[in-house]
C-alpha cells in the first residue's frame, strides 16, 4: 500500500444494529491491500450500537463515531456520514450487510482501471444467518463487461433493480452535488431510491465487478417489517414517475416502467392496508385518502390487460377497496365503514377498547420481564400514576393532564397518591413536588403481579362522555382494588374540567436550576409578552414524530409558512405594546420568525418525548421552559392555519397560568 493510494470512505447510518455490527466491522478488518475509513453515525440507537462502536473507535483510529438523535430517516445520518468523510471515493455500507474479503480492493481497481464515477458490486441476497442466498444482482443476462453512461442504466432499475445499487463505489464530487448543499426536497425513508436515479444521471462512467456485497434479509429491516412509513414507497413511485417524465418523456419505456413499478406497489400497500387495517386505527383516514389519490395518478393505458381489467375497469377506488376487503379481510369492509359513517361510536366502542387492551399486553409482558418483579407482601397500596417508558405515555402534557386527573380521583377518594416519571427522563430534575410529596423510592414500587392492578385509561375524542366515563372507571377500579399497589396509565384530560391549575400548583413547582432559568428568560423578553404556540407536526419535513401523515410539497410549505408570518405580523398590530414568545415543535418555522424583531424564541432543542430515548437535561429543558413561560404571558395564542394542527400544550399552559386562550386563524384578524 503507497502513500498515494487513495482513501475509501465506507459510511454507514446505524439505528439499532448492535446485533449486526460485528460481522460489518468484521468484513471491513478483512479487507487488504486498500486504504480505508469508516465513517459511522449513529442515529439515536437504543440497543448497545453506540457502545459497541465507541469501543471500537478508541481502539482503531480507522473507525470516526459520530451519533445524533433519531431522524426517522437513513438519509440523514447517511448525509452526515458523507459529509465528515475525508476520501475522495465513497462506499456505502449498511449496518445489518457485509462484504466479500476483496471487496475494496476489487472497487478500487475497476475504478482507476476505468476512472468510472461509480462502480457497482454484485449483491447477494441472503437471511439473517447469511444462508439460503435468495437473489443476485446484477440479473444473469446482464452484460456486467461494459462500461455504461448512467443514463442508459436507468431503465435496468425499473420496475425492479435488475443490476443492485448497494455497496456501490462512486466518485465523492459526484454524490456531493446531488447532496449538498441541503435540498429542499422532502426526505421520508425510502426516498434514497429516487436520488440513486439522480446519480445514474449524473454519472458520465459507470462499470461492475465482480466484488460480492451480502444483503441481508431480517423481519427487522425497513424493507422487509410492515409498518406505516412503508406507505412512503408511493411517494417514492410518485417522484420516480415525475422524474422519468422531466427526463426521457412520456412516450420512453422508462417512463412506462415507473407507471408499472408505482402500479405494483400501489396493488401490494392497498393488501397491506386492507390486512394490517386494526394495526395503524390514527393513520387509516390518511392512508386511506393517500391510496385514493395514487389510484387515481396511475397511467392504466401504459398497465397489462390483466391489469387494466382487474383494477380499472371498476373505475372508483372504493370499489377496488370494497374487493381487496372481500379477499383478502372480509371484516375490514365493516370496519371501515363503521369508522367512516359512525366514527365517534366506533373510537369510544370499539377504537378505545382495542388500544386498551394492547396497551395492557404491552404492560403485562413489561411486567413479566421486569427483573424487579419480586414478590414484597409489606408493599404499600397507593395509587401510582406510571411513565417509565413500557407503554407509550404520549407527550408532556399529556402525561401532566393524566397525572394532575389521576390526582384529582385519589383526593376525592382520600387515596395516597403518587409519581413514577423515570423515561425518557426523571421528572423530579425538572418538577419538584410543591405542597403534596407524590415522590416514591424505587424499592416502593412494585412491578409483581400478584401486588399490582394496572388501570388503563387510555383518551381518543377527548369528549366530555368519555372524560365522565374515564374519571369513573379510574375511581371504580381503585375502590374496587384496595390491598394492592394501582398503577394508573392514563392521558385523561378530565382535570381541565374544573380545578387544573390548583391541583398542577399543589403537585409542581419547577427545580430550582429550571427556575434559575425561568427568571432569565424573564429578563430577557423585558417588555409584557404574548405567546403563540403552532404545531406542524411533520408538514415542513423538520420534525420526527412517528404518527403518519403528509409531508408537503417545497410550494405548499413556502406558502404556508409565508401565512404564517402574515398571521403573526397581525397579532403584533393587535398587540403593538407586546413582544411575541413563538414556541413551535418546526424549526423552519421558528427560523423564520425569528426574522422579526418584535419575536422571542426560548433557545434549545426542540423535541417530543413520546418517541424520544434519554438525553442529558438540556435536550429536554426547553420544553419545559416553553411551557411556564406560555403561562406567564398575558395571552396565549394558537396559531392554527389549514393543514396544522391541534395542540394541547398552549391550552394546558394558559389554564396553569390563568390566562386567556385563543385560536388564530386566517379568519381572526380581530
Amino acid at each position: 500500500m503507497t502513500a498515494a493510494q487513495p482513501l475509501l470512505s465506507v459510511v454507514t447510518p446505524v439505528y439499532n444494529a448492535a446485533r449486526f455490527l460485528h460481522d460489518a466491522y468484521r468484513s471491513l478488518c478483512e479487507q487488504e491491500g486498500v486504504h480505508w475509513e469508516w465513517v459511522v453515525v449513529n442515529d439515536g440507537s437504543t440497543d448497545e450500537s453506540g457502545q459497541l462502536l465507541q469501543q471500537w473507535a478508541a481502539t482503531d483510529e480507522r473507525i470516526r463515531y459520530y451519533e445524533q438523535p433519531n431522524s426517522g430517516s437513513a438519509k440523514f445520518p447517511r448525509d452526515r456520514a458523507v459529509y465528515h468523510s475525508q476520501g475522495d471515493f465513497i462506499v456505502f455500507l449498511d449496518a445489518d450487510d457485509y462484504l466479500s474479503p476483496d471487496y475494496l480492493h476489487t472497487l478500487l481497481q475497476r475504478q482507476q482501471a476505468t476512472d468510472a464515477d461509480i462502480v457497482y458490486a454484485r449483491m447477494h441476497v441472503v437471511d439473517c444467518d447469511g444462508a439460503d442466498c435468495s437473489q443476485m444482482l446484477p440479473a444473469d443476462d446482464f452484460d456486467t463487461s461494459r462500461t455504461y453512461v448512467g443514463r442508459e442504466l436507468v431503465v435496468e432499475t425499473l420496475p425492479e433493480w435488475r443490476i443492485g445499487c448497494n455497496g456501490g463505489l462512486y466518485r465523492k464530487s459526484v454524490w456531493v452535488n446531488m447532496s449538498y448543499p441541503q435540498k429542499e426536497e422532502p426526505v421520508w425513508v425510502n426516498s434514497d431510491e429516487v436520488d440513486e436515479r439522480l446519480y445514474l444521471l449524473q454519472a458520465k462512467c459507470v462499470v461492475f465487478c465482480d466484488a460480492v456485497y451480502y444483503y441481508r434479509r431480517h423481519q427487522d429491516a425497513i424493507t422487509v417489517k410492515f409498518a406505516v412509513k412503508r406507505f412512503d414507497m408511493l411517494q417514492t413511485c410518485q417522484s420516480l414517475l415525475q422524474l422519468m417524465k422531466d427526463e426521457f418523456g412520456v412516450q420512453s419505456p422508462e417512463y412506462a416502467h415507473a407507471n408499472q413499478l408505482f402500479f405494483d406497489t400501489w396493488r401490494w400497500l392497498l393488501r397491506m392496508f386492507v390486512v394490517h387495517y386494526r394495526e395503524f386505527p390514527d393513520s387509516a383516514s390518511s392512508l386511506y385518502r393517500r391510496l385514493a389519490e395514487s389510484c387515481y395518478m396511475l397511467k392504466p393505458q401504459l398497465l397489462t390487460r390483466r391489469d387494466r381489467w382487474q383494477f380499472f375497469h371498476m373505475r372508483h377506488f372504493f370499489l377496488i377497496f370494497a374487493c381487496f376487503c372481500l379477499k383478502y379481510s372480509p371484516r375490514t369492509l365493516p370496519e371501515y365503514l363503521h369508522c367512516r359513517f359512525f366514527s365517534r361510536h366506533y373510537r369510544q366502542h370499539v377504537l378505545k377498547r382495542r388500544t386498551e387492551q394492547r396497551i395492557a399486553d404491552s404492560i403485562a409482558s413489561s411486567y413479566a420481564d421486569n427483573a424487579s418483579a419480586v414478590s414484597r407482601p409489606a408493599v404499600r397500596p397507593w395509587v401510582v400514576s406510571v411513565f417509565c417508558g413500557n407503554v407509550s405515555g404520549g407527550g408532556l402534557v399529556d402525561r401532566l393532564r393524566g397525572v394532575v386527573s389521576t390526582y384529582q380521583v385519589c383526593r376525592s377518594l382520600g387515596e395516597p397518591f403518587k409519581l413514577s416519571f423515570t423515561h425518557p427522563f426523571r421528572l423530579e430534575d425538572y418538577l419538584e413536588p410543591n405542597t403534596y410529596d407524590w415522590r416514591i423510592s424505587a424499592d416502593e414500587l412494585s412491578f409483581h403481579a400478584a401486588e399490582t392492578i394496572a388501570i388503563i385509561s387510555d383518551t381518543l375524542t377527548d369528549s366530555p362522555d368519555e372524560r365522565q366515563q374515564q374519571r369513573a372507571l379510574i375511581a371504580q377500579q381503585i375502590k374496587a382494588n384496595p390491598t394492592r399497589q394501582k398503577h394508573v396509565y392514563t392521558n385523561a384530560a378530565f382535570c381541565y374540567d374544573h380545578g387544573f391549575a390548583d391541583d398542577f400548583h399543589a403537585l409542581f413547582r419547577p427545580s430550582q436550576r429550571l427556575q434559575t432559568h425561568l427568571d432569565a428568560i424573564q429578563q430577557q423578553i423585558g417588555a409584557p409578552y404574548i405567546a403563540v404556540s403552532a404545531r406542524f407536526r411533520k408538514l415542513l419535513n423538520d420534525f420526527n414524530e412517528e404518527n403518519y401523515g403528509d409531508i408537503l410539497s417545497v410550494e405548499a410549505r413556502q406558502s404556508l409558512l409565508a401565512q404564517c408570518m402574515e398571521q403573526l405580523d397581525h397579532l403584533h398590530e393587535r398587540h403593538p405594546q407586546h413582544r411575541l414568545l413563538v414556541c413551535s415543535d418546526s424549526t423552519t418555522f421558528l427560523q423564520s420568525a425569528s426574522e422579526r424583531d418584535y419575536v422571542y424564541m426560548i433557545p434549545g432543542t426542540v423535541s417530543h418525548i413520546d418517541n424520544d430515548i434519554p438525553h442529558d437535561y438540556e435536550y429536554y429543558e426547553k420544553t419545559f421552559l416553553d411551557f411556564f413561560t406560555i403561562a406567564r404571558a398575558s395571552k396565549v395564542y394558537l396559531l392554527k392555519l389549514p393543514p396544522m394542527f391541534n395542540s394541547g400544550f398552549p391550552y394546558a399552559a394558559a389554564l396553569c397560568g390563568g390566562v386567556e386562550f385563543a385560536v388564530q386563524t386566517s379568519e381572526t384578524h380581530g
